[in-house]
């Protein structure tokens, strides 16, 4: 029997409902509500909340989003393979086949899936590290100098006042942090990171980057024996501050050798050298702070071990730090080479997959066939740049899916995201159909968040809206 899309909502309100979770559920009028779903009618739910006397209807056609409780599921095998489809879609697995016509991908919330290839935009391969955090998910393990300067809605920390939220976390002497920065205007914010204590705004002992403007600039907190000080280790300017509001900010650290690195939307930006990395006593404390009412938000928050291995040097310096008249160069695109395959330490080979099995990796060279581990591999391209010009698409090379009403869009809590059609809701298994990778069966468990009403053009003001910078 054919589910319409109204039915489906009303089945994974039921299921939200049997399984007992308080979810939100954010309307098309900008109105939020947290409780519970207490009942369904034809074209409307009951909803009840401990701040009404009685349950309200919810008519269906107005509800714009539904946040749900988050969880985390555990990934498999010896690397992470992440594919970005044509629509700006990414999921994340194991990667477990590549041929002509698709790329598989084997994952804890839907089993494998298998991708058409012409509606691949990237496939990049690193190695599984180990999660130390990852989030945000709520205040909980968060302390805030002074109360209430923060505050969590839609998977993201957002500044409301100047002030600092802070967490302390064990980390490893080689670490991986990454965030999504986004701001108004300009970006303002200090990253504090192996600090020593999270009770302090400016703890004694802690690396400081500071975001201010089309600049960035790293310093250096320490103190031994009542004695102490503060160096900085540099400036530069980041180009992508200066003409967008978001950036995905990775911040690559070993502590013994003293390296520090910066990518800015995986460019990277700049290496710095911690002379004397011994001085003074880090901690594990990470810090968002701000100093002025401007707002930022914090999401998609990784904390992850490294292996210490950089994939491409850095910047001449002369690339760097501009006086106020300079404007930027522009950004070079690479034409990618469908011939070549990039591994994880940098090198790179020529020629074709040609089969994966069993975390193997078949290549087929000019010297004759190499298995390689797939976490040896980083990435290899799906096709040219120019395949990717939609005045080439008839070439049948790349393609984007087509846009369906009843579409929905589910975030994962890594800020990747798939959108299909959904057709059913059993027992927290939602169902669902796409163009990019046919039917699938999704566990409930692995989103954060799910979008209704996405192709409406109407709502695309309320969508801006959602993203939290109205008080």
């Amino acid at each position: 029997m054919k589910t319409t899309f109204t039915g489906a909502l009303l089945m994974l309100a039921g299921s939200l409902m049997l399984g007992g979770q308080e979810t939100e559920i954010h309307c098309t009028d900008g109105s939020r509500i947290r409780g519970s779903l207490l009942g369904i009618g034809s074209d409307r739910v009951e909803f009840g909340a401990d701040f009404l006397a009685v349950p309200v209807p919810l008519r269906l056609d107005k509800i714009l989003d539904l946040s749900l409780p988050t969880h985390s599921g555990e990934l498999q095998g010896d690397h992470v393979a992440t594919v970005t489809l044509s629509n700006g879609d990414i999921l994340r697995g194991e990667l477990s086949g590549v041929n002509e016509t698709e790329i598989r991908l084997k994952t804890w919330y839907a089993g494998e899936l298998a991708f058409r290839r012409v509606m691949v935009d990237t496939l990049e391969i690193k190695d599984r590290p180990e999660l130390i955090y990852a989030g945000p998910n709520g205040l909980d393990g968060w302390v805030q100098e002074p109360e209430g300067a923060w505050i969590h809605e839609n998977g993201a920390l957002r500044s409301k006042s100047p002030g600092s939220i802070a967490r302390e976390l064990k980390l490893p002497q080689k670490t991986r942090f990454a965030f999504d920065l986004a701001w108004r205007s300009t970006p303002k914010l200090r990253f504090v990171f192996f600090s020593d204590t999270v009770a302090v705004e400016q703890p004694r002992n802690s690396y400081e980057l500071i975001f201010q403007g089309r600049y960035v600039q790293l310093q250096k907190r320490w103190s031994k024996n009542d004695r102490g000080g503060s160096m900085t280790l540099g400036s530069h300017t980041v180009r992508e501050f200066q003409n967008k509001e978001k950036c995905r900010i990775e911040v690559l650290v070993d502590r013994k050798a003293g390296l520090i690195r910066l990518l800015v939307n995986d460019r990277v930006v700049k290496d710095w050298t911690d002379q004397d990395p011994e001085a003074g006593k880090l901690g594990g404390g990470i810090h968002f702070a701000t100093q002025d009412s401007s707002p930022v938000r914090v999401s998609r928050i990784e904390v992850t071990s490294w292996d210490g291995i950089l994939d491409e040097s850095a910047p001449a310096d002369d690339e760097g730090f501009m006086d106020e008249d300079d404007t930027p160069a522009p950004a070079v695109e690479t034409e990618p080479d469908p011939s070549r395959i990039r591994l994880r330490n940098n090198d790179q080979i020529a020629g074709e997959v040609v089969a994966i099995d069993e975390g193997k990796v078949k290549l087929k060279t000019s010297f004759g066939e190499v298995n390689l581990p797939v976490s040896r591999l980083r990435t290899f391209a799906l096709r040219t740049k120019e395949a990717r010009d939609p005045a080439n698409w008839e070439m049948g090379l790349y393609e984007e899916p087509k846009r369906y009403n009843g579409d929905v869009r589910a975030w994962f809590p890594d800020g990747g995201s798939v959108t299909f059609r959904l057709t059913g809701v059993e027992n927290g298994k939602l169902t669902g159909t796409a163009q990019t990778f046919g039917e699938a069966v999704f566990d409930q468990k692995a989103f954060s968040r799910i979008e209704f009403n996405i192709h409406d053009p109407d709502l695309g003001e309320i969508r801006n809206k959602s993203a939290g910078w109205d008080p």
